[in-house]
């Protein structure tokens, strides 16, 4: 009777020891698939780089992993300016379409900048950009409305004031006023050498925004040189692309 015990423990015992090694061994697999998918998702945000005097354009490769953009986007990148250890207020993001490969380029940042800036910026970009996309099949350019580029607030402001006025004017009538601009003549000067022009405008609740009024969107800046009002979007403003 007692070796029965004894033997009916000892099985028990050994269940239950082997069953603590099966649930060890599968949190240890669950650990290493873990790491894979870890490593496959840094292998998917491989990034890249270029120096350019003291700073460090870094190209990274972002992960469409979201239902939504699953079909619609191919792939998506994004550009950014290191000075050291520290990621300088500039990003460029681009995405490319997966129904035609065409990709649309973007620019993004929080404190104002000289539009020409900007372009400059971009540029430095294109060697980076060439490796994953095709520039014959760049579409559209956006950037954040003119309060943002004290150069740019200045010409359009002008210039508009000289044709309009003060006066709120159609979708219409924006679109041929900024095809005359200088801000278009700037712009095709600027994709020239990528064979591409600009064919259209595209700023989402087009209105005019008062100098007292400036400080909604940039709380923290001085703007003694800006002029008394500019063109404003509600999300910047977007430029269609054709081939030259």
């Amino acid at each position: 009777m007692v070796l029965s015990i004894l033997s009916l423990t000892n099985c028990t015992t050994a269940k239950l020891i082997m069953r603590k090694i099966t649930i060890i061994l599968s949190v240890f697999v669950l650990v290493l698939s873990g790491c894979g998918q870890t490593k496959k998702k840094q292998a998917e945000t491989t990034t890249d780089t270029i120096d350019i005097q003291d700073t460090i354009v870094v190209k990274q490769r972002n992960v469409l992993d979201k239902s939504y953009q699953i079909g619609f986007y191919s792939k998506s990148y994004s550009y950014y300016w290191l000075v050291g250890t520290d990621t300088l207020d500039f990003r460029l993001g681009i995405t490319e379409y997966e129904k035609d490969t065409t990709f649309s380029l973007r620019v993004f940042h929080k404190e104002p900048i000289l539009f020409t800036t900007v372009l400059a910026k971009v540029e430095e970009c294109f060697s980076l950009i060439k490796e994953d996309f095709n520039f014959s099949k760049l579409t559209s350019f956006g950037f954040m409305p003119p309060v943002y580029y004290l150069d740019l607030a200045k010409t359009l402001s002008s210039e508009y004031e000289q044709e309009f006025g003060r006066k709120n004017i159609s979708y219409d009538k924006l679109d041929q006023f900024l095809l005359k601009s200088s801000l278009t003549t700037q712009l095709n000067h600027f994709f020239y050498p990528l064979n591409k022009k600009v064919k259209r405008y595209g700023l989402e609740k087009f209105h005019l925004i008062d100098k007292e009024n400036y400080k909604e969107y940039l709380p923290n800046v001085d703007f003694t040189e800006y002029p008394e009002f500019t063109l404003n979007a509600h999300i910047g403003i977007f430029v269609s692309l054709e081939n030259e």
